[in-house]
């Protein structure tokens, strides 16, 4: 017997890590699979009964306070058969807020730059870890090209030609969770040739 999570169409077997943002599902396996229609499945959350089935859905709305998540996610199992034979496993789930990044950027999207190939521009964003937690991995992507900057959420860069630039953040948590922000444009105008 085995439990593992299905979220986002995908099936997460153990540590079963799932991400606050979706509905996921806790499925009970049994083997051999002939059996599964014959037993009855029990969901604890210690010694408290949650549920019964052989699957246990986590609402997004359990995974909101930390007390909900301490009360209402299942971290047994227990099966029963027709004879009143039992067996029961033990899990755990790794509730994890994704990291955010904020909507405002510098640049800001359709901003014009001047200056030339010389000249540094800054981009600055801010991204953080829902749950507290260090070691964010930000990744600056300026026309296609993706620069791994780790924590840091500024980098001067300079090199860009006269024209239309894009640029996105990417960000990543130690689990694995992520969040970007949309592909953005600004342009650069050679400051020397304008005068």
């Amino acid at each position: 017997m085995s439990v593992f999570a299905k979220q986002f169409d995908e099936a997460i077997e153990e540590p079963i890590k799932i991400n606050s943002n979706e509905q996921a599902e806790l499925i009970a396996e049994v083997t051999p699979s002939k059996y599964k229609n014959k037993i009855k499945y029990y969901w604890y959350n210690d010694d408290d009964i949650l549920d019964s089935g052989a699957t246990y859905t986590i609402s997004t709305t359990y995974m909101t306070s930390s007390f909900l998540s301490k009360n209402f996610i299942p971290n047994r199992l227990v099966i029963k058969d027709e004879e009143g034979n039992t067996l029961e496993t033990t899990f755990s789930v790794n509730v994890n807020n994704p990291p955010q990044i904020l909507a405002e950027t510098i640049p800001a999207d359709g901003d014009t730059l001047y200056g030339n190939s010389h000249t540094p521009f800054l981009f600055s964003w801010q991204s953080f870890d829902r749950d507290g937690s260090k070691g964010l991995e930000n990744v600056l992507e300026i026309d296609g090209t993706q620069y791994q900057v780790g924590e840091l959420q500024q980098v001067i860069q300079s090199g860009f030609g006269e024209g239309r630039h894009t640029f996105r953040i990417l960000v990543a948590d130690s689990l694995g969770d992520k969040d970007s922000t949309d592909k953005q444009e600004f342009f650069v105008i050679d400051a020397l040739e304008a005068e």
